[in-house]
C-alpha cells in the first residue's frame, strides 16, 4: 500500500509539472471526514463508541472542455486506534474515468471506474446511490429540456468451475440502464429502465455466492442464475414558487435459476413549503413486504444499490462516515414530518424530523435477520432526529448529529422470534469535514 502511495503521489507531481508543456491542467480536490460517535447499537443496549477519519484525494486532467480523466483514492475509513504503525491498510483506488464528448455532437460519454445514482426527487435514491463500480455512461442531451442518459455497468465478475478468472465462461454480473429527463418550467419527470443479467457464480468448493456488491446496499439474495428488471420513474412538480411536491416510484422482478423468485413496488412522496425560517416537509413511503413463509426477498422489490434516506439512524441518512442500521428499505412504510434549514445565527442551521415507520413483511416471517433489520407488521418505531451544522471556515464544516428511536418490535415465539426483548436505540455523533 505504501507503494501505491508513492506512485500516486509522484503521478500528481509528474503531471503537475508536465502539465503547461502538454497542455493538460491538473485541478486538485479533496475530502476530510471525522466522525466521533457514540450510541447503542442493533437495539440490544450495548453501547458503542466510535472515532473515524477517512481521506478521499482526487485529480481531473483537462485537455480541453471535451477531454478530461479524474482519478480519486481513498484512505480509511480508518477507526483510531486500530492500527498503531501508521500503515493504513484501507488505500484504494475508489475512481478512475475519463469523460469525452463525441467530435461534432453534444454526446457526452464517461469510462472507466464511477460514481453514479439514478434519478430521485423524494429521497436520496432508494434503487441505485452513490453506485462507484465500472462500466460507461452516455448522456444525448435533446433541445434543451430533454436528455437521455445509457449505462452499462459490470457489477461483478467471477471465475469459472476451474477457478480461471480469464475464461470468457466465467460468471460475470452486468447491469444496463436507460433513463430520460424532461425538464419543464414547474415540472421534471426522469424514467428509468434497468435490465441486470447475474451468471451463477460458484467458490472453490463447489457451493453457490453472491457478490458482495449485492448484499451490501442491496436485498438480491437468490441463488444460481438471474435476471432481473426494474422499472420505476421520478418526478417533480413546483405547482408555486414555495411548494414542492416529489414522487419516485418502481416497479422490479427478479428470476432465478435455483430458488424463489422476487417481486414486488414501492413509491416515496415528498411535500416541502420553503419559509423564511425554514422548510417544513412531509415523506411518506411504501415498499412491499415478503409473504407467508418467506422465501428470499420473494415479496420485495428487488434493489441494486440503493441508500434510503428515511431516518437518520435507522434509514441512512446520517451526514458523516457511519451510517445508519440499514441502507435498504424493502419491506418498510413510513411517515415522517421535518423542518429543515432553521437558522438563528449566521453559518449554523438545524434540522428536525420525526418519523414513524413499520414493516411491511408477514409477521410470521420474524425468524429472519436479527428482528430489528427485518420488520413484520407486528414491528413499529419512532425515530427523533436533529442535526446542527455550522461553517467554522469557508471549506471546514462541524455538524452534530443526536437520534433517539422507540421501539415497539414483536418478540412473540409464534412469529418466529426468540421471545428476547429489544431497547430503544440512540446515536449522538460529532462529525468535521474540510473539502477543498
Amino acid at each position: 500500500m505504501k507503494k501505491c502511495t508513492t506512485l500516486f503521489l509522484a503521478a500528481a507531481l509528474f503531471s503537475a509539472a508536465s502539465g503547461p508543456a502538454h497542455a493538460v491542467d491538473v485541478k486538485m480536490d479533496g475530502e476530510y471526514l471525522f466522525q466521533f460517535q457514540s450510541g447503542s447499537e442493533g437495539f440490544h443496549g450495548r453501547n458503542t463508541d466510535y472515532s473515524v477519519q477517512r481521506l478521499r484525494l482526487g485529480m481531473t486532467f483537462s485537455a480541453s472542455e471535451s477531454l478530461s480523466g479524474y482519478f480519486q483514492m481513498q484512505v480509511g475509513e480508518h477507526d483510531w486506534g486500530s492500527d498503531t504503525s501508521g500503515n493504513n491498510q484501507e488505500v484504494f483506488m475508489r475512481q478512475a474515468y475519463i469523460d469525452w464528448v463525441v467530435p461534432g455532437s453534444d454526446i457526452k460519454v464517461r469510462m472507466g471506474r464511477h460514481a453514479f445514482d439514478l434519478p430521485s426527487y423524494a429521497s436520496v435514491s432508494p434503487m441505485i446511490a452513490d453506485l462507484v463500480a465500472d462500466g460507461v455512461v452516455v448522456s444525448v442531451p435533446f433541445a434543451e429540456r430533454y436528455d437521455v442518459t445509457a449505462f452499462w455497468t459490470r457489477m461483478a465478475r467471477g471465475a469459472d468451475r476451474n477457478g480461471d478468472r480469464t475464461s470468457v465462461h466465467a460468471p460475470k454480473y452486468d447491469l444496463f440502464g436507460l433513463a430520460g429527463t424532461a425538464a419543464f418550467d414547474t415540472f421534471t419527470v426522469s424514467p428509468w429502465a434497468m435490465y441486470a443479467a447475474k451468471g451463477d457464480f460458484i467458490n472453490e468448493e463447489g457451493t453457490r455466492y453472491n457478490p458482495d456488491i449485492m448484499s451490501a446496499q442491496g436485498n438480491i439474495t437468490g441463488s444460481g442464475r438471474a435476471d432481473i428488471m426494474i422499472f420505476g420513474t421520478g418526478m417533480e412538480w413546483k405547482p408555486f414558487d414555495p411548494v414542492t411536491l416529489a414522487l419516485d416510484a418502481a416497479w422490479g422482478r427478479a428470476d432465478y435459476s435455483a430458488s424463489q423468485d422476487q417481486e414486488g413496488w414501492y413509491a416515496v412522496g415528498k411535500a416541502a413549503y420553503a419559509m423564511s425560517f425554514g422548510e417544513p416537509a412531509l415523506l411518506a413511503w411504501y415498499s412491499s413486504g415478503d409473504r407467508n413463509g418467506r422465501a428470499m426477498h420473494s415479496g420485495q422489490i428487488p434493489i441494486i444499490y440503493g441508500d434510503f434516506d428515511g431516518t437518520n439512524t435507522y434509514f441512512d441518512a446520517a451526514w458523516g462516515i457511519l451510517g445508519g442500521h440499514r441502507t435498504s428499505f424493502g419491506g418498510t412504510w413510513g411517515v415522517g414530518v421535518q423542518l429543515n434549514g432553521v437558522s438563528f445565527v449566521e453559518g449554523l442551521s438545524h434540522d428536525f424530523s420525526a418519523t414513524y415507520f413499520a414493516g411491511t413483511n408477514n409477521k410470521h416471517n420474524g425468524a429472519y435477520g436479527d428482528g430489528y433489520d427485518y420488520l413484520t407488521t407486528e414491528d413499529s418505531a419512532v425515530e427523533f432526529n436533529v442535526l446542527s451544522t455550522y461553517d467554522i471556515y469557508k471549506n471546514l464544516t462541524a455538524a452534530l448529529e443526536l437520534a433517539y428511536i422507540i421501539e415497539d418490535f414483536d418478540t412473540s415465539a409464534s412469529h418466529g422470534r426468540s421471545g428476547a426483548g429489544y431497547d430503544d436505540d440512540w446515536r449522538a455523533a460529532l462529525h468535521f469535514r474540510y473539502k477543498f
